[in-house]
């Protein structure tokens, strides 16, 4: 049975936590402690007076339809340090995806047991970014002449174009975006972000994404801000 003791498991999120990894923890009375990866996989942990022994279980193998596949691997390490460092390097290994487009921003909710308005703590804000605060919470914007983006409208929803420069992007006059929290769940956050994409004071147009996790958010940034970078004006 892999059982371990609240201090391990102490070490083990605090590591995960410290790290910024993409592991999810559960320990309750129905499943006992483990943690899952982001792509899917279950790590439980065993200490043993040899050492420790690291089990990794992979539903995709688990099919009663092929059985010849193994979903249950065994690893044997001398300390829990050791095993530390091999769930950072398998997390840096996974292919991850941290933001997307999405159409209809009206639909994706807001969680307001999971809400601190100290959540705009957690980013380094230039003199670039106002704190704005709507009833139900603060959010972030950020609003820079200095850079121009050209953007394009991936819906094109409010102005009609032509067949022949429907995809010719438009240079925006500003960098505008918003950051709006939706979920405020640690190692589970979610984030809308909304990018003008057009220069119409009465009918703004944005660009909706949606970002998970706040280690997703800085990465967004960082990719933003790198992408603009061609378009600052001296």
């Amino acid at each position: 049975m892999f059982n371990i003791s609240e201090n391990d498991k102490k070490r083990i999120t605090d590591f995960i936590s410290d790290n910024e990894l993409d592991f999810s923890i559960v320990d309750n009375p129905i499943s006992r402690f483990h943690i899952n990866s982001y792509d899917g996989k279950k790590f439980q942990f065993q200490n043993l007076q040899e050492g420790w022994v690291l089990m990794i279980y992979d539903p995709k193998k688990d099919d009663i339809h092929n059985p010849g596949s193994q979903p249950f691997k065994y690893f044997q390490f001398k300390t829990l340090s050791q095993i530390l460092e091999q769930l950072k390097v398998y997390d840096s290994n996974i292919s991850k995806i941290y933001w997307s487009i999405i159409l209809d921003s009206i639909q994706i909710g807001f969680d307001k047991d999971s809400y601190k308005d100290t959540w705009v703590d957690d980013f380094k804000l230039d003199r670039n970014y106002q704190v704005q605060k709507d009833d139900t919470y603060q959010y972030l914007v950020y609003e820079n002449r200095f850079y121009k983006p050209l953007l394009n409208s991936p819906f094109n929803t409010l102005h009609e174009v032509s067949p022949i420069n429907q995809f010719s992007p438009t240079k925006v006059e500003k960098l505008y975006f918003e950051i709006h929290p939706i979920s405020l769940k640690e190692s589970n956050e979610n984030y809308l972000v909304k990018l003008l994409c057009n220069n119409d004071e009465k009918f703004p147009e944005f660009i909706n994404y949606s970002v998970i996790k706040r280690k997703g958010l800085k990465k967004f940034l960082d990719s933003l801000f790198e992408n603009m970078k061609q378009f600052k004006e001296c």
